[in-house]
């Protein structure tokens, strides 16, 4: 999507903020920015989630099978609305090359009104 068809800051009234929210985040990691983009790409064509943030070079440090571990990651943040959450984190786990992955579901307290209807329009089917 463009940079251009994101909602302007004029849509609805400059500054009106939602705490009736039915957007949720989905959090995951992945083992490089390849990886994470193509989970994104399918989240996004499956309607699943209206918007993906990648964020690369994280440093993750762990406990896995009785050693400390350290690896780079790439983190990604499903923006979805709460009614699809179940099926985003589904399709993350079933295509995540990890054991063991870490996908986490935050609340979304409240947030610009427009924002979180463009989120929510972009889970809709059609």
């Amino acid at each position: 999507m463009a940079e251009n068809d994101k909602p302007s800051a004029g849509a609805g009234v400059r500054g009106e903020v939602s705490s009736q929210c039915e957007v949720v985040m989905v959090y995951t990691t992945f083992p490089s920015l390849e990886t994470a983009e193509s989970a994104g790409q399918t989240l996004i064509a499956q309607n699943l989630a209206g918007c993906i943030n990648i964020l690369p070079g994280m440093v993750s440090i762990y406990a896995w099978q009785g050693a400390v571990e350290r690896a780079t990651e790439a983190v990604l943040i499903a923006k979805t609305a709460s009614g699809r959450a179940d099926a985003c984190m589904a399709a993350i786990i079933a295509e995540h090359p990890y054991e063991t992955p870490a996908v986490l579901l935050l609340p979304v307290a409240a947030g610009s009104a427009a924002y979180l209807d463009w989120i929510l329009n972009g889970t809709r089917s059609g």
